[in-house]
């Protein structure tokens, strides 16, 4: 992990009041924000956000400790912002937290989302309004970025609050970094709906004392074809019934299970929330990304039907690989996906100071 003298880490495992599961969030703050000055910054307190949250949620079969999301963090947090990041249920990255629940995560289910980013927002340092309004914040906002398999979840969340007018006030855009807007596991081509397989399979088998729990002989029989799937398509399709999943309205009620793998994957899929997105949205992609660009591509129409959805497509960079090449005998190149995310979310954030000036 990259180690700096200028930040601080802290991680946290909240519990969901859903059905208990154990989502660990990883924090990095700016150390002098952490060391206190005028007001010591506190994440797991009330009140002891003061500042921008950017909030990261990771790719299918990663975790925390991956070197995008990293980097990712810590680009944030030189910017002088927080970056949290939430480990999917199951997805510890260090093998001391087991999921406590029979359900591991999935593409559809933006539950665990949701409730990481409503325990932020009650965070957030709030200020008197003269005016007597509510949710004034001097805190946040809160900046969603997700990453792959997460990037979906970071667009069907914003889809499904903005739909129904929902989205919490504090949340104030998001980016999607190799989003492939639809989900198809049947459509992976090999080798890769092979090596996806592996990596769900691992994820299983980790937590396997925690999905032993579950003494219905229905779900075993299901995980254990899950596990003798050759491919992520075929796995898809032999857990699908037991899948943990959400109501796309409110209060966005938790439910267990899919007819079968065609109706996970139309449910998961992004897309059909894009259009409904309320707040600016950087969708990200490489023309060269094997996995997820066909699919992002034949369904970038209905990016095109939002006015808050900004889309970028890349020449090169394969999947969620965008690293520069800096010149010869400079060393190893940053990130651009890095710059590019974190100069949006500038952006953003100096637009909302225009707009309070104009009001004022």
């Amino acid at each position: 992990p990259l180690v700096s003298i200028h930040t601080r880490e802290t991680r946290e495992v909240m519990r969901m009041a859903a059905d208990g599961a154990l989502i660990v969030v990883d924090w990095e703050v700016p150390a002098e924000a952490a060391a206190g000055g005028k007001e010591k910054v506190d994440v797991t307190e009330p009140g002891g956000i003061d500042r921008p949250v950017v909030l990261i949620v990771h790719g299918m079969n990663n975790d925390s400790t991956f070197g995008y999301v990293r980097s990712m963090m810590r680009t944030a947090a030189d910017r002088g912002w927080i970056a949290a990041c939430m480990n999917m249920r199951g997805q510890d990255g260090l093998g001391r937290v087991r999921n406590a629940t029979p359900r591991g995560y999935n593409a559809g289910f933006t539950g665990d989302l949701r409730g990481v980013v409503e325990r932020i927002g009650h965070r957030l340092r709030r200020k008197a309004s003269p005016a007597g309004e509510l949710d004034v914040y001097d805190g946040g906002p809160v900046f969603l970025v997700g990453y792959s398999l997460g990037a979906n979840i970071v667009t069907k969340y914003l889809g499904e609050e903005g739909l129904h007018g929902t989205l919490p006030p504090y949340v104030a855009g998001g980016c999607a970094l190799g989003n492939p807007l639809r989900i198809h596991s049947g459509t992976i081509g090999f080798p890769w709906n092979v090596v996806l397989g592996a990596g769900v399979k691992r994820s299983i088998l980790q937590n396997l004392p925690s999905f032993a729990r579950h003494h219905d002989p229905g779900y075993r029989r299901a995980m254990a074809r899950a596990l003798l799937a050759p491919t992520i398509g075929r796995l898809d399709d032999a857990a699908s019934p037991y899948l943990v999943r959400n109501d796309n309205f409110p209060p966005y009620a938790r439910s267990i299970g899919y007819e079968d793998g065609e109706d996970y994957w139309r449910d998961s899929s992004s897309h059909r929330y894009v259009p409904s997105v309320s707040v600016p949205l950087l969708q990200v992609a490489a023309r060269d990304d094997f996995i997820v660009f066909g699919q992002f591509a034949r369904n970038l129409d209905r990016c095109l039907e939002s006015p808050n959805v900004i889309v970028v497509k890349t020449r090169c960079g394969g999947h969620l690989g965008w690293q520069e090449s800096p010149p010869p005998g400079v060393g190893g190149g940053g990130s651009w996906s890095d710059a590019a995310v974190a100069d949006f979310i500038e952006a953003l954030l100096q637009m909302r100071e225009e707009d309070r000036a104009a009001a004022a």
